[in-house]
């Protein structure tokens, strides 16, 4: 028995090890989502694109620009290294960051807050954010 417990806990040991490095990163490095694609959380090392109607579930992080296809949708955060722009009538389920601009197309919807490092912000007709964070 006590050999067993102590197996058991070596175990839980060395997964609970070997996820901290995954949850880390949290998520692909990647720069395209084709159209009609799904992901779960995006981690680029560069600029980040989705193709129109593609589905991100989690968090998109970008060391650089990041552009949302038309009618995608990503349920979580985007953080962007420099500017972040939506296709028209794409949603974001989040909050969206950008060190750059931020260009929203017609009926875009962020229902979480945008923030602009630059200051700037357009927003195409129709296009909505839950607050603007300064």
């Amino acid at each position: 028995m006590k050999k067993s417990m102590i197996a058991i806990l070596m175990s839980l040991a060395l997964i609970t090890v070997g996820i901290a490095p995954v949850s880390a990163a949290d998520g692909k490095d990647i720069t395209t989502l084709v159209d009609g694609g799904q992901s779960g959380p995006i981690n680029s090392a560069s600029a980040f694109t989705s193709g129109a109607n593609s589905k991100v579930t989690g968090n998109v992080v970008a060391a650089a620009a990041v552009t949302l296809g038309a009618d995608s949708v990503v349920t979580g955060n985007v953080t962007a290294g420099a500017d972040f722009t939506s296709g028209a009538s794409s949603t974001v389920r989040g909050n969206v960051s950008a060190t750059g601009d931020v260009t929203l197309g017609n009926g875009s919807k962020i229902l979480g807050s945008v923030h602009s490092g630059s200051g700037i912000i357009t927003f195409g007709s129709g296009a909505t954010v839950g607050s603007v964070k300064k």
